[in-house]
Parts: C-alpha cells; structure tokens; sequence
C-alpha cells in the first residue's frame, strides 16, 4: 500500500513541476472555414522565436510552448498558400488532452497571374541559371536541430526581363532518413537585407518532393505551378516530414558562387544568413527575349550542339531493354531518360562517370572510355 502511495505521489509532483515549466503541448487541426477540409503543411509558429512546426497530410499539428515565457499577447501565427494568415494570442489558445480542437483558416482571395501579350515579336528562349558543384566539397547540411518548418535557401542570380520556371534541381549529398518530405519555396529578395520575402508561388498549391536515401539529384518540375519572375529571386527547400527512425541528417551539395545563402531552423523562424557561398540550386527557365536576339541564341546553340560529344547506348535488364531509367553524368551533371526502346544519349566525354538509376534496381556506375557507344546492364535489386 505504502508503494502505491509513493508511485501516486512521483506522478503528482510530475504534473507540478511539468505545470510550474509552463510547458503546454498546443495542438489542433488546421481546416478549411469554407469546405471543413483538413489543411496540410500549415506554417505554426511563433514569429522569430525559434518556435514552430507544420500541419501533417491531416492537419494536425503539436506545438510545444513554455507558455511562461511569453506575454499573454504574444501571438501563434498560422500561414498557408491561398489561405488568410491567422493569429491567434497565447492567452486564448484551447488546451485539451484527448482531443484536436480546430482551428479554421480562411480561403484568401484567388489572384491571378498577370496575362503576358507582347506584340514586339517576343518569345521565350531556354536560359537555365543557378549553381552547380562540380566536385569540390562544399555543401550545406540540416541535422537534428532542425525542426519542422525548417529551411534552406539560395539566392539564384537571373539577368532582368520576364522569366518563366521550369524545373528545379539539387544534388544529395548524405541523406540517413528512410525518406524526407520537402517543400519548394521561390521568394522575392524584399524581405529586408535581401532575404526572403513574398512567396511567388500564387498558385495555391505546395510545389512537394520526396527525397529518399538514395536519390542523388532531385529534379522538380515547376511547370505546373505557372511562377514568373522579373529578376533575381531566392529559392529554398522547407522541411515538411522524416519518414523512418533515421535521425535528420540531410547533407545537400553547395557552390563556389558567392551571392548568399538562408537559413531558419523552425517555422515561422526569423531568417538568418548562412554564408556568402550558395546552395547548388539549379533552375530551368525561359527567358522572353525578342526575335532577333531569339534567332542568335539558336544559331549559337545549334554550333554548339555540333561540337558537343554524345555518348549513346541501350539499357538492359535480363537480355530487355527498359524505359524511363534515369541516366545522370556526374562531372557536367546533366541528365537523360532512357526511352521506350531502352536507348539513351547524353553529353558526355572521355573520364566522366555516368550513374544509370530507376526504382526496383541496383544503380550501374560507368566510366566513359574513347568509344562513342556504352551499354547499362542493370540488375533488379
């Protein structure tokens, strides 16, 4: 009985002390005020306190605060795409332990993206920009000390004039988790010092990526999303979920560029510069030029193609050719697709190494010789 007691008693004097803390876990489902949706990937947070998480596929959310050391005015910022920003003071939150109060996010109104109609014989032409590591070690990393709602940014240097985004690549370096769920953020250079500002991404919708542990370059197509921009911008990975037991330990790929990176280590967290040396963010555009200028561009790009070396081959996989096998040069990192006939073609010369890769099979590694011709003979796994 006396045993009984004493067990009754640590417990009580655990509440105390967890209640004397003041550390509460806030949490809730983020929904829809219109539809009763649940919201994912909700920003929750604490502006600039370090303080934040993100909203799951569920829009559920734990937030855990020592309410103690904040003022009762103190407020939790709640942020979506094509949502109204919500606040919602400390000293009015609802606390409950068995249950997910809901907190109701208001569609914002739907803005759409200025129409571009030029009668000066304009179009677009490719004009890829962004930075790529070419061997040397410099990278940028995320560990355990960053928590959901995290990000990494770069600030990507583009010549004036209207540029249409395309796709978005970068390059894994170390990735310990069973997989990690990122989302694509492009931001305006006016968020003060030339940080982040406003989000560009006007179309409602979370530009999502799953890196897994042995993905090597990550490409993201943008296409879908309609983002323009004028001039330089900033473009960032946001840390959304960690699949697996793997502690954080993301380890991404950096340049010798020197034009300055972010980083925040919580959502809703204040910006901090990282260092002058950029992220290997590399990003496919178009850029609208005029006609005469557009005309150059492709003799240019034609001349170039004709001195280019190629190299070309089939992949196999038991005496068949497949399709769809990501083909990756290491030195130019450039990349290809095999296609329906098994067969590729990269740019690529003598010493550089090739990495052929598609889920359900061991990757094949191959160093390019004099021969103009390389066949992949995959495994599956």
């Amino acid at each position: 009985m006396k045993k009984k007691i004493n067990q009754y008693l640590l417990v009580i004097l655990f509440l105390l002390g967890f209640i004397a803390n003041g550390q509460k876990d806030y949490k809730g489902r983020v929904i829809d005020a219109k539809t009763n949706e649940p919201i994912p990937y909700v920003n929750i947070g604490i502006i600039d306190a370090g303080i934040g998480t993100v909203s799951d596929e569920e829009g559920l959310f734990h937030l855990y605060l020592e309410t103690n050391k904040y003022e009762p005015t103190t407020e939790i910022l709640f942020s979506a795409l094509g949502y109204e920003t919500l606040y919602i003071p400390i000293s009015e939150i609802k606390l409950a332990y068995n249950e997910y109060p809901d907190i109701l996010l208001k569609p914002s109104a739907v803005q759409l993206n200025e129409v571009v109609v030029s009668n000066k014989g304009e179009r677009f032409i490719v004009d890829n920009i962004g930075y790529r590591n070419y061997g040397v070690k410099n990278y940028g990393y995320w560990k355990d000390n960053i928590a959901l709602g995290g990000e990494l940014a770069t600030r990507i240097i583009a010549k004036s004039g209207l540029r249409r985004l395309k796709a978005f690549e970068f390059e894994v370096w170390h990735n310990p988790s069973d997989s990690l769920l990122l989302r694509v953020n492009i931001y305006e250079d006016n968020g003060g010092s030339s940080k982040p500002g406003t989000n560009l991404n006007t179309s409602g919708q979370n530009i999502l990526t799953t890196v897994r542990t042995d993905d090597k370059m990550v490409k993201v197509d943008l296409r879908p999303f309609d983002i323009y921009v004028k001039n330089d911008f900033i473009i960032s990975l946001e840390l959304l979920k960690i699949y697996g037991d793997e502690k954080l330990g993301l380890v991404l790929s950096a340049s010798l560029n020197q034009f300055g990176s972010y980083r925040k280590y919580a959502s809703q967290d204040n910006w901090e510069s990282l260092s002058d040396t950029n992220m290997a963010y590399y990003v496919e555009s178009e850029l609208m030029v005029s006609e005469k200028q557009a005309q150059r561009f492709e003799r240019k790009t034609e001349k170039k193609k004709k001195k280019q070396r190629t190299v070309s081959g089939f992949v196999i996989v038991r005496g068949s050719m497949i399709s769809g096998v990501s083909v990756f040069n290491n030195t130019t990192k450039e990349s290809a697709l095999s296609g329906d006939g098994g067969r590729y073609l990269i740019p690529a010369k003598k010493g550089d190494i090739l990495t052929f890769s598609k889920d359900g099979f061991q990757n094949f590694n191959v160093k390019i010789t004099d021969k103009p011709t390389q066949n992949a003979v995959m495994k599956m796994k």
